[in-house]
């Protein structure tokens, strides 16, 4: 093909563009693709050339390699953890027993009081494990619908410690059964975000429990516990410390954190001075 478009040209190379067809003296040969042409198509871009991305200027592909790092940078990898991989049976099974501890540590916040009614101790137990299994399948389900890998495993350690608070005479409670397990590639942003929808979920309930019990005066001894225990909830997840939610959310957006902080404070302070009303 090359040495068609070459011919004598009183003993000078002439050569015919391989776009236009145009015979030049002095043709231009492209690097990339070996093909003669003409002054006008001798730019790969000008003649298609299938090696128009080898053509790129040094300083285009230094700047698609900091582009190509600053990417991996903002979407870190988050490693699945060792034993992390859980069936839903055995994921279920965490669940319930980390729900059977927290509804220990909310019926120690009413001091155990077994002779109310049947009714009341359901809606008891319903609620505080409902507060619990909510802020976890919350994490699971955010994480979840941005592709990462999720599901709740029991931690050991933190379940000893919520079912040791949840003894009565023990004024500071401790609720950290476990946690949802996290992995794949994310941006900080989705991470901060998976850890951040648990406690949002624990302060919607909390408010809302709290302004039902001022509206529904007379169940007003069952809801402000609940919003009690709500907003303590999310006021110890978002201690930025170990594995709980608050030190990635801390990490990805201070604002938001202080944010969440105050309004769980805030949450805490008016459930528990109206739980004292009662």
């Amino acid at each position: 093909m090359l040495l068609e478009n070459l011919r004598d040209y009183g003993g000078s190379r002439m050569a015919r563009c391989a776009v236009c067809g145009k015979e030049v003296l002095m043709p231009f040969r492209c690097v990339y693709c070996g093909e003669y042409f003409c002054a006008e198509h001798r730019l790969p871009e000008k003649h298609n050339c299938p090696g128009l991305r080898a053509a790129a200027s040094p300083y285009e592909k230094e700047l698609k390699l900091r582009k190509e790092i600053e990417k991996r940078s903002e979407a870190p990898m988050v490693p699945k953890p060792r034993r992390a991989g859980l069936t839903a049976h055995q994921e279920i099974t965490h669940l319930a027993v980390g729900a059977l501890l927290v509804i220990l540590v909310g019926f120690s916040l009413i001091g155990y009081n077994f002779r109310l009614h049947p009714i009341t101790l359901a809606v008891y137990a319903i609620g505080f494990a409902a507060s619990f299994l909510l802020h976890e399948l919350g994490h699971r389900a955010y994480a979840r619908s941005h592709g990462l890998y999720a599901r709740f495993r029991l931690d050991p350690f933190g379940a000893l410690l919520t079912l040791i608070t949840a003894i009565p005479f023990i004024p500071f409670k401790i609720i950290a059964p476990g946690a949802v397990i996290v992995s794949g590639i994310t941006s900080i942003e989705i991470l901060g975000m998976t850890a951040l929808i648990g406690p949002i979920i624990n302060l919607a309930l909390s408010a809302a429990f709290v302004i039902s019990g001022f509206i529904v005066r007379p169940l007003s001894p069952i809801l402000f516990p609940l919003g009690a225990l709500n907003a303590f909830i999310a006021l110890f997840n978002l201690i930025p410390f170990g594995e709980l939610d608050g030190r990635k959310v801390l990490a990805w957006s201070p604002a938001r954190w202080i944010t969440a902080l105050v309004l769980s404070v805030i949450l805490l302070i008016a459930t528990s001075t109206a739980f004292r009303w009662i």
